[in-house]
């Protein structure tokens, strides 16, 4: 018993695993296919077991009316036969006997035997040789049991009708189940409809559009679950809409100090650093010692190559040319620079756009893109060749930055930009929301990566 048990338990294992399996199968099956398909096994089941018993009835039934008839024929004949047998059992029995057996076409033979079961006449349909399950005999006793009479009726008929009936009712039970099947599709599709609206709303608001609302049409549960999705999508709209607003004061307020950073580091510090270089100039000249001159220009170096930078990181953080020049302007400004900082070749095409002026967020949002794909085609894709392009449509904006850098998945590639605790990318895309826009990375190992952003404009709006 002890060496039985873990086969009969690895046995239970593997059919509880196959009913695991299979349930897994019915489940993914959409909810219309379920339901047509159990209205279709009940329309076959049904069908099936309704024709089989009529057929096991009807045929029962004409067979038990074939015996009465058999015992009928049997009683004519032994009644008929009762004067010639035993003294005239000859030729005219025969005779007789082929009579009976033309009056009716259900009478295979007539056979007349004695006690000791020896065939004294015998009459049969001529021409035609009947298998015996074919055959429903009805034996008759004669003359007190002297002679006896068989009377084989033929079971043709009974399954001639039988087969009628049963192709009667087939096509009838068909034309019905047709009508079921198509009540039943009907029936389904009102049933999945708002299920499959339901589905598809869902998928909308996980792509961010809260303001999907679902029709109610009935008050049932179906009705009470989509009057639930409203609200819970008007409260998370309600939400987005909060979320967004806060967003936007943060990015406004950012680039506000942005703004005064930058300033404060051109006006205060380039301007402390610009007197300390004059200073060291003046110095410079004056010293009559070769080695204290050698010193002061070594430092005012220092201080200009620091007043380069802090010009650097002021442009960076606020890009003054983008609000006196224009968006474009910006755009190769910092190409040009990028370009030189990190020795990659860069370039910025303009395609109808020119000296056109966007609104001050719009031109804002693309420079943020176009900075943070540039550097992060260099940083994490050690691309060699960029490219960004802005191409403006009358109604939108579109931008699109290349690079030939070692390219990554971009499936889910938010996912793993929160994983990886790269924001950068994700931080753009919530800047291009804010303005209405859309935003997508399209990239292949090995292949670069392609960012595209595209903005309507308020006049679209």
């Amino acid at each position: 018993m002890t060496k039985l048990a873990p086969v009969a338990k690895q046995n239970t294992s593997g059919f509880e695993g196959l009913l695991h399996r299979i349930n897994t199968l019915l489940l993914g099956v959409p909810v219309f296919v379920k339901v047509m398909g159990i209205a279709l096994g009940v329309a076959v089941v049904l069908g099936a077991g309704m024709l089989w018993q009529i057929h096991r009835t009807w045929h029962a039934h004409l067979m038990r009316n074939l015996e009465e008839q058999g015992r009928r024929v049997a009683g004519q004949v032994a009644v008929h036969f009762a004067g010639l047998i035993p003294a005239d059992a000859g030729s005219n029995v025969v005779a007789e006997l082929r009579h009976s057996l033309t009056e009716s076409t259900e009478v295979a033979y007539l056979v007349l035997e004695d006690r000791r079961g020896i065939i004294l006449a015998e009459a049969r349909q001529p021409g035609v040789v009947w298998a015996p399950e074919r055959i429903k005999e009805i034996t008759t006793d004669m003359a007190a049991g002297t002679y006896r009479l068989r009377v084989g009726m033929t079971a043709d008929r009974v399954d001639q009708e039988v087969a009628w009936l049963t192709r009667r009712l087939a096509r009838t039970t068909g034309f019905i189940a047709l009508l079921g099947m198509v009540a039943a599709w009907w029936l389904t599709r009102i049933f999945s409809h708002p299920i499959e609206e339901l589905v598809n709303l869902t998928r909308a608001v996980k792509a961010g559009d809260y303001h999907a609302k679902a029709p109610v049409r009935a008050r049932d549960e179906v009705g009470e679950l989509a009057a639930s999705f409203n609200e819970m999508t008007a409260s998370l709209a309600q939400k987005e809409a909060g979320r967004q607003n806060l967003l936007r004061q943060v990015i406004r307020a950012g680039e506000e100090e942005r703004k005064r950073i930058a300033r404060e580091l051109h006006d205060q510090t380039g301007q402390v650093l610009t007197s300390q270089i004059a200073a060291l100039s003046a110095l410079e000249n004056q010293s009559g010692d070769d080695k204290t001159r050698r010193r002061l220009g070594e430092l005012r170096q220092q201080v200009e190559q620091t007043l380069a930078g802090v010009h650097d990181l002021a442009v960076t953080l606020r890009p003054s040319v983008l609000d006196d020049v224009g968006l474009i302007a910006a755009l190769q400004r910092h190409c040009r620079l990028f370009e030189q900082r990190f020795g990659v070749r860069t370039t910025c095409l303009d395609l109808d756009l020119g000296s056109q002026r966007l609104p001050a967020e719009v031109e804002l949002t693309i420079y943020r893109v176009v900075q943070e794909a540039l550097t992060n085609g260099v940083r994490h894709g050690r691309a060699q060749h960029l490219q960004a392009l802005v191409q403006h449509t009358g109604r939108r904006v579109l931008v699109v930055i290349r690079d030939n850098g070692c390219g990554f998945d971009s499936r889910q590639w938010q996912q793993r930009c929160v994983e990886g605790n790269h924001l950068g990318l994700l931080g753009i895309e919530e800047r291009v929301n804010l303005v209405g826009g859309s935003f997508c990375v399209d990239s292949y190992p090995g292949k670069g990566a392609t960012v595209f952003a595209d903005i309507p404009l308020p006049e679209a709006a």
